[in-house]
């Protein structure tokens, strides 16, 4: 619960957790363009977009709505395993923002979606109230090799042996939290359901993003407020793709951790939840309003 000083998990099990995230959010459907998009919605108040990582889960977010349905509105997007594209991605994620009748929200980026919120910011910076980035940067010339690689070779393995190297990679980026096997089977479920060609779409997009940095870097962006969060031990996102961000923005909050590795929402929650929210009740502005039926 948030009790004014700092928010503090529930002392609940994680499949406690996972189950009220369902019971609090509404689930929707939409489709734009060729793609169907399936996301959660709860709360009131101010509107938040949140957009997980690579694996596209909502439910990544349990941890944080908590936090944040005492004064705002969560709207968190699975990621259509069909999409391959940015500008299909942006497309959709202004699509929900219409279907909601959010006109501008706070956009909370992990990761990929730290990525996918700076498009999405270049794109239609005025839909932006704020924006939050963590344990993200940007791709560039350093990631295109070894994002194609992954495409080639996704596209040439058996899907059990791409399934058990993900599997290898999730245990070693989560080695240290408490609560891996729940998230690992999470993203397995997803990883699943995407299939080879999901996968590989998920690396297209990334790969995009890598092969237009420099074009990234020329857009004009959103310059109002802006947090950048990170860990020093953060082995996936190397502080030179996170500069890059810091770079695009450069009146941005930044509040660095000496540790928590890439996924501060499951190594830290309580210190994650409590600075993003910090930082989005200071720049809230509108009363609570009701979810829309």
């Amino acid at each position: 619960m948030w009790d004014g000083s700092g928010y503090r998990l529930p002392v609940t099990s994680i499949h406690e957790r996972a189950a009220a995230f369902e019971r609090d959010h509404v689930r929707r459907e939409l489709v734009a363009g060729q793609h169907v998009w399936n996301y959660r919605s709860g709360g009131a108040g101010d509107p938040v977009l949140l957009l997980t990582g690579g694996a596209g889960i909502a439910i990544a977010w349990l941890d944080l709505t908590p936090a944040l349905f005492p004064h705002f509105r969560s709207v968190a997007v699975d990621y259509p395993v069909t999409v391959s594209r940015g500008t299909d991605l942006t497309d959709g994620l202004l699509a929900v923002l219409d279907a909601e009748g959010i006109d501008r929200a706070h956009v909370i980026g992990q990761s990929a979606g730290g990525m996918f919120a700076e498009v999405l910011a270049q794109r239609a910076p005025d839909r932006i109230r704020s924006l939050t980035l963590t344990s993200t940067g940007l791709y560039g010339p350093e990631d295109v090799e070894r994002l194609r690689g992954r495409i080639v070779t996704t596209r040439s393995t058996p899907w059990e042996q791409t399934r058990a190297s993900i599997r290898a990679a999730l245990r070693t980026t989560w080695e240290d939290a408490d609560e891996a096997e729940f998230w690992i089977e999470q993203v397995e479920a997803a990883t699943d359901l995407a299939g080879s060609e999901g996968t590989v779409n998920s690396y297209q997009r990334l790969l995009e993003l890598a092969e237009n940095l420099e074009e990234l870097l020329r857009e004009p962006t959103w310059q109002g407020p802006t947090l950048i969060v990170r860990a020093d031990d953060d082995v996936l996102i190397t502080p030179e793709q996170t500069q890059r961000l810091i770079d695009l923005h450069p009146g941005c909050e930044v509040r660095t951790f000496a540790d928590g590795g890439h996924s501060l929402l499951l190594s830290r929650p309580a210190d994650y939840a409590a600075t993003v929210t910090e930082f989005l009740l200071r720049h809230s502005i509108s009363p609570a309003r009701s979810v829309p039926e």
